[in-house]
């Protein structure tokens, strides 16, 4: 088995309020703070997607740091989490790629189970001028261009800021773009992450601009959503850690989640090192058409035990994947 880490930020925000809950909540004070997030156009004040895209060289994707720390000011609050959210379970089903004639061979064949429905995600810190890299995956929704991941890969959290030159690369492989690479149009992340960096509330989710016209779930397919369903639960989690392969390759563990003593979040033991952060912890997921249902991302590791965490995904997730899952 193995596990995962933390990365940081781009600029200018508007708050909202997301729309709708999941099934069988109760909508109230706490569940309005919760879904409540702010969302930016990706890259604003540093050029357009193409520009983003022209700035991930290989060689650039190859020197990219796996984050392992927030940045300069930010704290985190793990001990004081946001509680969670209740509600009946439910979830997004999948959905497989279009069926196109000529699509890329498969990128990683050493890699048992690499899915073409996660990838690596690129990004600049405009505090430091430095280059950090993170893990995330395709979302099913009615945009067909979500990602999800976590949010630190997209904000600083308290202190910090917004990241620019965000990209998604699916299935990246030792430098390389079998499916394209994605560019943020924007990003979506909770209040209680952007002001108080809490690591109960540390997701958040990413509309891409389309690659040559098409849009990310048709060219590698989307994972399907869970949100209230049991901590203790087996899944498969997915990542780019450093301490295998340096991060250029896609890793796969898999194994029970459970509770995190004195928390709302849940806990599986992967040993990742930093870069796997964002990365889907994967229910029900298909070894054939490599596809699951998100039901955790990738937010801490203890180094010392290798024990990683992730938010529990609760209503206010949902409520967070249906304020931008329709986004374009």
């Amino acid at each position: 088995m193995r596990k995962v880490l933390l990365p940081v930020a781009a600029a200018g925000l508007i708050t909202l309020t997301a729309p709708g809950v999941g099934q069988g909540a109760t909508p109230g004070p706490e569940l309005q703070a919760a879904a409540t997030v702010a969302v930016t156009a990706a890259d604003s004040g540093a050029g357009s997607a193409a520009a983003s895209q022209a700035y991930w060289t290989p060689q650039r994707m190859r020197k990219a740091t796996p984050l392992d720390l927030l940045p300069s000011g930010a704290a985190l609050t793990a001990t004081s989490p946001a509680p969670a959210v209740a509600g009946r379970p439910a979830s997004v089903p999948p959905q497989p790629a279009e069926r196109t004639a000529g699509g890329p061979a498969r990128p990683s064949p050493q890699t048992v189970f690499a899915s073409s429905a996660a990838g690596r995600v690129f990004f600049h810190n405009p505090r430091n001028g430095a280059d950090y890299s993170c893990s995330a995956s395709a979302l099913n929704s009615p945009s067909r261009q979500l990602v999800v991941t976590a949010g630190h890969c997209v904000h600083g959290g308290r202190g910090g800021t917004w990241m620019t030159k965000w990209v998604y690369v699916p299935d990246y492989h030792n430098g390389t773009a079998p499916y394209g690479v994605f560019a943020a149009k924007s990003f979506r992340a909770f209040q209680a992450w952007i002001t108080s960096s809490s690591l109960a509330r540390d997701v958040a989710m990413v509309t891409t601009w389309p690659n040559n016209g098409r849009k990310l779930v048709n060219v590698t397919g989307g994972n399907g959503l869970s949100w209230n369903a049991s901590r203790t639960t087996p899944v498969a989690v997915l990542g780019y850690p450093s301490n295998y392969y340096q991060a250029q390759v896609q890793m796969y563990c898999t194994g029970w989640t459970g509770p995190e003593r004195g928390t709302t979040r849940v806990q599986i033991h992967c040993r990742y090192g930093q870069g796997a952060s964002g990365g889907p912890w994967l229910r029900s997921y298909n070894t054939s058409s490599r596809l699951g249902y998100v039901d955790g991302v990738t937010s801490t590791v203890t180094l010392s035990t290798g024990w990683d965490q992730s938010p529990y995904f609760d209503t206010a997730v949902a409520a967070l994947y249906k304020a931008q899952g329709s986004l374009t």
